[in-house]
């Protein structure tokens, strides 16, 4: 990992400014990455926000091919909790 003095970029028009390139490659920047940004005191630090939906939904995603699960299955299995549920907090079903 890259270490020593700071970069220095400048602002644009917009606010904008450009990571350069090969900050961007070293720290495998991609088209699209989010970043969070956080003021401390006069500093202002950039870190990449990684969007945990996505991954989550691919790893579920795998474990249901894994272990031969599928969607049906995974409503069926929903709707029998919703009863199981309902017959348990109100007396029906």
């Amino acid at each position: 990992m890259r270490t020593g003095g700071p970069t220095v970029v400048q602002v644009r028009e917009r606010g904008q400014f450009t990571i350069p390139a090969e900050v961007r490659r070293e720290m495998g920047i991609q088209d699209g990455d989010l970043f969070s940004l956080l003021w401390v005191g006069e500093t202002l630090i950039a870190t990449r926000k990684r969007l945990v939906v996505p991954e989550i939904a691919r790893a579920v995603e795998a474990l249901m091919q894994r272990e031969g699960v599928t969607l049906e299955d995974l409503l069926e299995g929903l709707e029998q909790e919703r009863e199981a549920y309902v017959r348990e907090q109100y007396g029906l079903g």
